[in-house]
């Protein structure tokens, strides 16, 4: 074991350079990895001897630098932080519940394909083939189903092998006309359909976006969150986890066709696109066409 000297010897003495402990040592850190012989090129910079250098460091090492994505896709940095931001119950949600492409989920939460595929994987979801499984295969009249499904209470299954299509497609034609299905638990069937007659009774603009379960909340949480100055701020004003909020706006703008927001940018906060404003006065004479 080496012994070395007690820094508090050099107290009070005169001594060339910079004193080590006034070393900026965040800079410091900036300015040793920006030369080939990092060391020499900071005492330089600083005004300071090599051995200043050497004891600052040696006191307060540099963080280590982010790994790339060449380390991170090697070491499995990436495949554990996907794994963290999108567990199996949002990957399900997102992939299953609102049949979302691998495309549109690498958009959302900036994952790839790649990534979201291997969780899949992971998860034991198995991914649908091609275009052929979103496209609904025949035509399906919202009189027609409702007349079977929920006045004669016919089965999707059985609907659907009249039609020649498959279950989910039969489910999709339901979300389609804004028809609930039949679930377990949860508020009865005809609450369901009176929430659907309410959809019909809204603006235009707003039925897209009032088909599935939860749909006039997600509509009152885009119109709170519109007063903030980020989508952050917002969650955070309103008691919701961020990922949520934006998953949800996201779904509104899918299914009203555009973008609702501008989102918030250095300097700058989120702003209303003229669909937004449009759809935000449609909320609000709703809701108080309900209130009145």
């Amino acid at each position: 074991m080496t012994w070395q000297p007690p820094t508090s010897l050099l107290d009070g003495l005169d001594l060339p350079g910079l004193d080590p402990a006034r070393i900026d040592v965040p800079r410091l850190h900036q300015l040793i990895r920006q030369r080939r012989n990092p060391v020499q090129y900071a005492a330089r910079a600083l005004d300071t001897s090599v051995e200043a250098i050497r004891h600052v460091l040696d006191e307060y090492p540099a963080p280590a630098l982010p790994p790339t994505k060449s380390v991170a896709r090697a070491t499995g940095v990436i495949r554990r932080e996907a794994r963290q931001d999108v567990p199996k119950e949002t990957f399900v949600r997102l992939y299953l519940d609102e049949h979302q492409s691998l495309n549109q989920i690498a958009a959302l939460t900036g994952f790839s394909r790649s990534v979201l595929t291997g969780l899949a994987r992971e998860y034991g979801i198995s991914l649908r083939d091609g275009p052929q499984d979103y496209k609904p295969r025949g035509t399906v009249e919202r009189d027609w189903l409702i007349e079977q499904y929920v006045n004669c209470r016919r089965t999707l299954a059985d609907l659907a092998r009249e039609k020649g299509m498959s279950t989910a497609n039969m489910a999709r034609w339901a979300k389609t006309h804004n028809v609930p299905l039949r679930s377990r638990g949860g508020a009865s069937h005809s609450q369901a359909l009176r929430a659907a007659d309410q959809a019909h009774r809204a603006p235009r603009i707003l039925r897209p976006a009032l088909g599935g379960q939860g749909a006039s909340e997600r509509l009152s949480r885009f119109a709170a969150a519109s007063a903030y100055p980020s989508l952050g701020a917002a969650a955070s004003g309103l008691g919701l986890n961020t990922f949520t909020l934006v998953a949800q706006i996201n779904r509104i703008e899918r299914e009203l066709g555009g973008p609702l927001l501008v989102r918030a940018e250095r300097g700058r906060p989120m702003m209303l696109t003229p669909l937004g404003r449009r759809v935000l006065r449609a909320i609000r004479t709703s809701q108080d066409g309900a209130a009145s």
